[in-house]
């Protein structure tokens, strides 16, 4: 009876519904989807959504706290073994590949506004580790925490996993480099240039030139203090374009292995903070380059909402599996609100004005400051309007109406309301 009910439950215009069905959809288009009569695919997938939104410290906690409101709740024994599949884990995986294109063209393109940019697929790169699980075997009389490196497509903040860490606290370029040049494109399309923008822990030179030469793939990442690079050269630039404001220094370096690189010498408007980028790609305008790094700082935001709204601090299972679903888990549930954000805004005329304004406030005051020191202002920071983390209330507001199974139309009062109120 009750599987009944979820199937008739299903066509009704709920919260609940627009939020999981871009995703369920999906299953079904997958190669590893099969037909399993006591946990079906997509009742799966469902559980890991609703999981990942809820606040529950372990499996068997949002099992007996949600379980009455799943449309089938399966033994412990057997949800946590369905964590373990691989065939599972491959299926979640080709779901959250599959979303990507429709999320794509519903989802606006923030770098539009840079034609520079057109023939570039760009990524903020960076791991992201959180707690051991309970079971979790020792090592070294110890545990340790499970990483995942991630990837943040900075055109439209959709998040893809890259791989789960390996060993106590892998390297982010021993993950990198255990990478296939295929998956580091991540589908881009033949002759399509892909840039990853990652902090300094990323930096190896050799490793760079190799991918930029055989696979056209970029590097942005900020000098290490110390580094003995040589100058080779100095590019010129349009100091009078507003997005080179701030621009220091353009500058072709070399480095010990004889790895020729751009270097590019920035100082921030409002703070006067000098930075300096390294760089394998050699055409863009520099401020432009320093922009970029600007915006690497979205995938810190995007995993202090997965840390402290979505609550997901600790792994989920033991396993190399059921921790790799967990990070593709987080990877779907964050664009499925993402798309849910963008629905309300775009289709509802509901926005989140107190958080838009608070930003907005900050802008004007670093404006400001820039101004009162004396400095220029870049054209790219005017691209920074609208806050990049939904806000707790969205995020409450699902959990909210998930679990009633509200109506959409009965729910838009309620978040409306809420975004009404500082």
């Amino acid at each position: 009876m009750k599987k009944i009910f979820g199937m008739l439950s299903s066509l009704l215009p709920t919260v609940y519904n627009e939020l999981l069905q871009p995703a369920i959809s999906r299953v079904l288009e997958c190669a590893s989807h099969r037909s399993c009569p006591e946990l079906s695919d997509s009742d799966w997938i469902s559980m890991g959504i609703l999981r990942t939104l809820h606040e529950c410290a372990t499996g068997r906690a949002f099992l007996q706290t949600h379980g009455p409101q799943l449309d089938y709740c399966p033994e412990y024994s057997h949800y946590f073994h369905t964590l373990k599949s691989p065939r599972r884990l491959e299926l979640l995986s080709q779901v959250n590949r599959c979303l990507l294109p429709s999320l794509k063209e519903r989802l606006p393109d923030e770098l539009a506004v840079f034609p520079e940019l057109a023939d570039f697929d760009i990524y903020a790169g960076d791991g992201h580790w959180h707690a051991a699980a309970s079971h979790d075997s020792t090592l070294d009389q110890r545990t340790f925490a499970t990483g995942h490196f991630y990837a943040l497509n900075l055109r439209f903040r959709l998040l893809s996993l890259l791989t789960t860490a390996q060993g106590k606290k892998e390297h982010d370029m021993h993950a990198l480099k255990r990478m296939t040049k295929k998956a580091l494109r991540q589908g881009a399309a033949v002759g399509r240039k892909v840039m990853y923008v990652w902090d300094k822990a990323a930096i190896d030179f050799r490793f760079w030139h190799d991918l930029k030469s055989t696979s056209g793939i970029y590097f942005i990442s900020l000098e290490k203090e110390n580094m003995a690079l040589e100058v080779m050269g100095l590019k010129g630039w349009d100091k009078s374009d507003p997005i080179n404001h701030g621009i220091l220094k353009d500058e072709l370096v070399g480095s010990s292995n004889g790895v020729l690189l751009r270097r590019v010498t920035c100082q921030a408007p409002d703070t006067g903070q000098i930075r300096v980028f390294l760089t394998t790609e050699f055409t863009l305008p520099p401020g432009l380059i320093a922009h970029l790094y600007h915006r690497r700082w979205q995938i810190e935001k995007v995993f202090d909402s997965l840390k402290n709204k979505l609550n997901e601090k600790k792994s989920w299972a033991t396993s190399p599996t059921a921790k790799s679903a967990q990070a593709e888990f987080l990877c779907l549930t964050h664009n499925l609100i993402r798309r849910m954000e963008h629905q309300l805004a775009t289709q509802e005329a509901v926005l989140n004005q107190p958080d838009i304004q608070r930003h907005q406030e900050r802008l004007a005051e670093q404006k400001s400051a820039t101004e009162k020191a004396g400095r220029l202002w870049p054209s790219t920071w005017e691209t920074l309007l609208i806050p990049v983390q939904y806000s707790v209330k969205l995020v409450r507001w699902l959990r909210s109406s998930i679990l009633s199974r509200l109506l959409w139309t009965a729910a838009l009062p309620r978040i409306r309301a809420l975004y009404a109120t500082l």
